[in-house]
C-alpha cells in the first residue's frame, strides 16, 4: 500500500529530530553569566622543561567572583608551551606563546616567554671500559649561549642507561651519576639537563678481578 504524503512528512520530521546532536554544556545550570575572565601567572618567563600552574578568575557584570564555570585552555604555540586541561603549562621549546582561557564565551589570556638557559652539555669521561661488578662516576657540565659554565644544581640532571640489564645509573650530587657494570655488554649512558643531552659509551668487561680488561679486544 502506498504511503500517504502526510505520513512521509511526519517520518522525515522524526528522522531530522533524531539526527540533531545534543548540546552539552559542562557548566552547571543556574550560574551567573561570565562578564570578565582574568588569567594570571606567577612569572612570565620560563626555562625549558619548567612547569607552571596558571590562575584564572571569572566575574559577573557586577564584579562578583564566580565559581563552578568550566574553563577551556589552549596555547597558540604548543611547541613552545603546552597546556593541560587544569591550566598547568609546560615549557617545551624556546620562544613565545599566548595561553588562552575561555569560559562562557569570554576569553582571557597570558603571554609567556620560554628561554633556553642551557645550550650545550658534556658528559665525561667520553668512553669507559668498566669491569663487571664495579662502578665509576660520570659527570655532566653545562654551558650557556656565551659558552660560560652553568653552575651545577640549577636543575636536576636526568640520567639514563640504554640497557639497565647491562649497566645501571644512579644520580648523585653535583650533576653526576654512579654507573654500575651489571653484565657483559655495551651501553650508552646519557645525561639531560633542561632538554639538552649528551651521552658516553660503556663497555662492561666480564673479566674477573685480577685478570686484565680486554673490552672486546
Amino acid at each position: 500500500m502506498a504511503s500517504s504524503p502526510m505520513l512521509l512528512v511526519l517520518a522525515v520530521g522524526v528522522l531530522a529530530t533524531a539526527c540533531t546532536p545534543e548540546l552539552v554544556d559542562p557548566t552547571p545550570p543556574g550560574l551567573s553569566h561570565v562578564a570578565t575572565l582574568d588569567v594570571s601567572a606567577s612569572r612570565d618567563t620560563l626555562y625549558l622543561t619548567d612547569t607552571l600552574r596558571l590562575g584564572v578568575e571569572s566575574h559577573d557584570s557586577a564584579g562578583n567572583l564566580l565559581r563552578g564555570h568550566a574553563v577551556a585552555w589552549t596555547s597558540d604555540a604548543p611547541l613552545v608551551v603546552s597546556v593541560a586541561p587544569n591550566g598547568l603549562v609546560t615549557a617545551v621549546g624556546a620562544g613565545e606563546a599566548t595561553v588562552e582561557a575561555r569560559s562562557g564565551g569570554i576569553v582571557g589570556n597570558v603571554h609567556l616567554v620560554v628561554r633556553k638557559l642551557v645550550f650545550s652539555v658534556n658528559v665525561v669521561p667520553d668512553a669507559v671500559c668498566l669491569r663487571k661488578g664495579f662502578s665509576t662516576t660520570v659527570s655532566l657540565t653545562a654551558y650557556d649561549s656565551l659558552g660560560q659554565l652553568v653552575s651545577s644544581g640549577v636543575r636536576p640532571v636526568v640520567w639514563k642507561s640504554s640497557n639497565g640489564q647491562v649497566g645501571t645509573v644512579v644520580p648523585q650530587d653535583g650533576d653526576s651519576a654512579l654507573v654500575l657494570g651489571v653484565a657483559a655488554g655495551v651501553i650508552n649512558v646519557s645525561g639531560s639537563l633542561m632538554g639538552v643531552a649528551d651521552s658516553t659509551g660503556f663497555i662492561i668487561d666480564p673479566a674477573p678481578l685480577g685478570s686484565p680488561l680486554t673490552c672486546g679486544g
